[in-house]
C-alpha cells in the first residue's frame, strides 16, 4: 500500500482504538501539550471492566482523566514520572506510584522494566496531520516518544491539525504507528502566574550572573516570565538556548537578536529543546521554526552533550535548602509534588562546563511566612534532588551564595546571609552548634 492508504485503514474511532489495549499491558502518554485527549483516554478506561492488570505511566499531566478517579484502581494501575498541581493528590492519597528517574533516563527506565516485570508495551501521543510523503510530526513535545516509539509493541497516533510541524528528531512515518485518531482540540497552555515583588527580586539577583554568549536552561513560570523582561532589556547579547523545556519569551529574545546561538558548541545557531509548554504565540514561534530542534530528553539531557558546552547555566527551582546545600524540589517531605525532570541532568551538565553555572532559585520563606525555605536539615522524607557537591549558586530575594568550594561551615554562613531575617538567628543556632564553631 501507499502510505496514503494505510493511513486511511489506521484512522479509526476512540473506541476502536482503545481495543488495543489488552490485560497485562502497560502503555504510557506522551507528557504535557502533546499528552492524548480526554475522550481517547476516557474510551480506555470505559474499558475497565473487561481488563485486568493494566500499568499507566504518565509524566506532566495535563488532562483530568476518568483514569485517575478510585473506581479505576482496581484495573489501572497509576504509575508518574513527574506529578503536576492536577495529579499530586494521587500520590498522597497511595493511589497512585512514583517512578524515580531523571529526564535523560526515563526510555532506559522504561527498558528495564520490561526485565523484572515483561509485558506488552503501549504509546499514544499527539501529532501531526502526515505531510505529503506520510510523515507525521511529534510536535512540540519530544521528551520520550521517539525513544518509546521504538521499544513499543503498539503505537496510537492523535491526529490534531493545531500540531506544528517541529525540526530535530521529529518526523516519523504512518507505518511506526498502529491506530490513527482525529482530535481538534486545542493545544494545552497552562496559566502564568504574574511575578511578585519577590519574584521580581530574585529574576534581578539571577540576571545579575549571566554574561554574554551564555547558553540558557530555563523553563516557564513566575520568576522565568520577569528574567526574559529584564534580559530584554539588561545588554546581554549572543545568548544560546540548550533547556529541557521552552523558556518563556523566547521569541522576542530571538527577534531582538538577543538569542543567537552564535557561539553554541553543540548545535550552533539553533535552540535545542525536549518539550514546549506555553501559550499559543509560543508555540507558534516554536513550530515550522528550523531555528528550533526538538530532541529526546536521552539526547536533549544528556549529560556529556550538557558538559561539552560552554557557559551552560542550568537554573531551576527549589522547594527546600539545607545548611549544607542539599536541594529538594520535588516534594513537601514524603508528599511528592513533582519529580526529579531534567533537574539533575542539567545541574550536572552546567558543573563540568567550562564557563557553566548551575543555579537554583527560590523564595526565602513559604506563602505564608510560616517557614523559612533555607532549614537547619530538609524535611522528613523530603527526597534530595541535588546532592549537595553539585550545588552552586543558591538565589533568593535576599541574594546570592556562590557555594562553590566552600566548606559545610562557609556553605552554611553563606546561606543564612540570604535566609529570611526572621529566621536567621535560629539557623545560625543549629549552625554553630551542627558545625561547631
Amino acid at each position: 500500500m501507499i502510505w496514503r492508504d494505510e493511513y486511511v485503514s489506521k484512522l479509526c474511532g476512540y473506541k476502536e482504538a482503545a481495543s488495543i489495549v489488552e490485560s497485562g499491558d502497560r502503555f504510557l502518554t506522551a507528557p504535557g501539550v502533546c499528552e492524548p485527549s480526554t475522550a481517547m483516554m476516557d474510551a480506555i478506561a470505559d474499558r475497565g471492566h473487561e481488563l485486568e492488570d493494566v500499568q499507566y505511566i504518565s509524566f506532566l499531566q495535563c488532562h483530568p482523566y476518568k483514569i485517575y478517579q478510585p473506581a479505576y484502581r482496581k484495573t489501572f494501575r497509576l504509575m508518574s514520572c513527574f506529578y503536576s498541581s492536577l495529579t499530586m493528590h494521587l500520590h498522597r492519597e497511595g493511589s497512585s506510584t512514583y517512578l524515580p528517574v531523571q529526564g535523560s533516563s526515563v526510555g532506559h527506565i522504561v527498558k528495564e522494566r520490561q526485565v523484572i516485570d515483561p509485558r506488552r508495551v503501549g504509546l499514544i501521543t499527539q501529532v501531526s496531520p502526515p505531510d505529503d510523503n506520510g510523515y507525521v510530526s511529534l510536535g512540540l513535545d519530544l521528551y520520550y516518544t521517539p525513544d518509546l516509539i521504538a521499544q513499543s509493541d503498539w503505537v496510537i497516533g492523535e491526529i490534531n491539525p493545531n500540531m506544528p510541524k517541529t525540526y530535530g528528531d521529529s518526523l516519523r512515518h504512518v507505518s511506526q504507528f498502529d491506530k490513527f485518531v482525529e482530535t481538534d482540540e486545542p493545544l494545552f497552555s497552562p496559566s502564568i502566574p504574574e511575578p511578585t515583588e519577590v519574584h521580581k527580586k530574585i529574576a534581578e539577583n539571577l540576571v545579575s550572573l549571566l554574561r554574554d554568549r551564555d547558553c540558557l536552561q530555563i523553563g516557564i513560570g513566575a520568576v522565568p516570565s520577569q528574567v526574559s523582561r529584564l534580559i530584554l532589556e539588561s545588554g546581554l547579547k549572543d545568548l544560546g538556548i540548550h533547556s529541557e523545556m521552552s523558556p518563556i519569551g523566547i521569541r522576542q529574545l530571538v527577534e531582538k537578536g538577543i538569542v543567537t546561538g552564535s557561539y553554541k558548541k553543540t548545535h550552533p545557531g539553533k535552540i535545542v529543546l525536549a518539550f514546549a509548554l506555553g501559550d499559543r504565540e509560543l508555540y507558534d514561534f516554536l513550530g515550522n521554526n528550523p531555528m528550533v530542534e526538538f530532541y529526546s530528553a536521552s539526547y536533549c539531557n544528556s549529560i556529556p552533550l550538557l558538559a561539552r558546552e560552554n557557559n551552560l547555566v542550568a537554573v531551576n527551582g527549589a522547594i527546600e535548602v539545607d545548611l549544607v546545600g542539599t536541594i529538594c524540589s520535588e516534594s513537601f517531605g514524603d508528599d511528592i509534588r513533582s519529580g526529579t525532570g531534567g533537574q539533575l541532568d542539567f545541574v550536572i551538565g552546567a558543573y563540568f562546563s567550562e564557563g557553566g553555572r548551575a543555579i537554583h532559585i527560590l523564595p526565602s520563606i513559604t506563602s505564608d511566612g510560616k517557614i523559612s525555605r533555607i532549614e537547619p536539615y530538609l524535611s522528613e522524607g523530603a527526597r534530595v534532588t541535588v546532592p549537595r557537591q553539585y550545588d552552586q549558586y543558591i538565589v533568593t530575594e535576599w541574594g546570592i551564595a556562590n557555594l562553590t568550594a566552600l566548606d559545610e561551615k562557609e556553605r552554611a554562613l553563606a546561606l543564612i546571609k540570604i535566609a529570611h531575617p526572621d529566621y536567621r538567628d535560629e539557623l545560625l543556632r543549629v549552625a554553630k552548634k551542627r558545625f561547631k564553631f
